[in-house]
């Protein structure tokens, strides 16, 4: 067992402030989770997560062993919390933890002997899923659904696995034997349905949802796609992600429900690129997006003005946002978003958006396919 740290109130700034864009019809508050202007922290990992509580986990380096790093969740009240550090009998931490309502926080992890495993903790009890003394790197980051389930991946004899474990039981849900040769990602809701997106052994990839041994084909490379991206899926059933077409006439964030694509953002105006997307029980989906014109910024929509969360230039703890990452877990049911930031006075940090009102609504611009 490790036990729960909590930092003093010096450690958690709880400071809110809103953010009101021009052309913009709505705003957000954004709270400052944890930053490098705390003396305890050096740099945090890119991709936190939120639970639908508001409950905020996220990896980070710490300033005091230039080796130590360790897993924190913040609920925005003034307190860090630690979940487990290198204090105890791990050595390094995935950069992704996940989180579920019940506040389980699910992590993958070295171990300061050889080996590596994938870990739970909740109420201050680190649980073991899995692990293997062979030298690290068998796992991925995991995720966790609302009735404790986790999903991961591994290496194995023949290839890698995702696995499915719940009740201390873990199994394979699906392998590299047939037809698949590798995997790229993958994700949970609280059916248990896992999205994820493979290479295929006959060339080319796919999107895929699986749940009690019954496959589906959200997307694949053998028809409008030429690249296909890691997945995200929520209680619905519906699958976002980012999908590369066919002779890389383009690319863009789609979402697949009841077998029917709907673009939600391309490149056909003044996106370049995106990255990450994630979606929630509301049918929100927001991502991470590059734009022709320059800069990149954190969008729920087409419209880089009305969409916009928080871009590159703008202003955010005292400083403006030079850098911004955001992860298919960085979403919750109540439109809140957490993200790393990196500010031009050289600060990073983990933080917190509350839409001060009901900015996502259906776009007309998207459109049905």
């Amino acid at each position: 067992m490790l036990a729960n740290k909590l930092f003093s109130s010096a450690t958690m700034v709880g400071l809110s402030f809103s953010l009101f864009m021009t052309g913009q019809a709505f705003a957000f508050t954004f709270t400052k989770i944890a930053d490098t202007n705390d003396p305890v922290f050096r740099n945090f990992g890119f991709y936190p997560a939120i639970n639908n509580k508001g409950t905020v986990v996220f990896s980070a380096n710490l300033n005091a062993d230039g080796q130590a790093t360790g897993i924190y969740i913040s609920s925005g009240d003034e307190t860090t919390t630690t979940i487990a550090d290198t204090n105890g009998p791990f050595s390094l931490f995935g950069n992704a933890p996940a989180i579920n309502d019940q506040g389980i926080v699910a992590f993958r992890a070295n171990l300061k002997t050889i080996g590596s495993g994938i870990y739970t903790e909740s109420d201050g009890v680190i649980t073991t899923i899995s692990e293997s003394t062979e030298p690290r790197g068998i796992f991925e980051d995991p995720v966790i659904n609302n009735e404790g389930t986790i999903a991961f991946s591994a290496s194995t004899q023949g290839g890698s696995a995702i696995f499915i474990s719940s009740d201390g039981v873990t199994t394979n849900a699906t392998d590299t034997v047939n037809p698949f040769n590798s995997f790229n990602g993958y994700t949970i809701n609280d059916t248990d349905t896992v999205a994820f997106s493979p290479n295929l052994n006959l060339g080319g990839s796919g999107i895929f949802t699986l749940n009690t041994g019954v496959m589906t084909t959200i997307a694949d490379t053998s028809d409008r796609f030429s690249f296909l991206f890691p997945p995200a899926i929520n209680n619905i059933g519906t699958v976002v992600f980012k999908g590369v077409l066919n002779q890389l006439a383009g690319e863009g964030i789609y979402t697949v429900t009841n077998g029917i694509t709907t673009t939600i953002a391309d490149n056909s105006n003044s996106f370049s690129f995106f990255e990450n997307p994630a979606i929630n029980d509301q049918g929100t989906v927001a991502f991470k997006g590059v734009l022709k014109a320059g800069g990149l910024g954190i969008f729920t929509g087409p419209n880089p003005v009305t969409d916009k969360v928080i871009a590159a230039g703008d202003a955010l703890d005292d400083s403006t946002v030079t850098d911004l990452y955001f992860s298919k877990k960085g979403l919750n049911n109540s439109n809140q978003l957490v993200f790393y930031a990196k500010l031009a006075n050289g600060t990073t940090g983990i933080f917190l958006a509350d839409p001060e009102s009901d900015p996502f609504s259906a776009d007309p611009e998207n459109s049905q396919e």
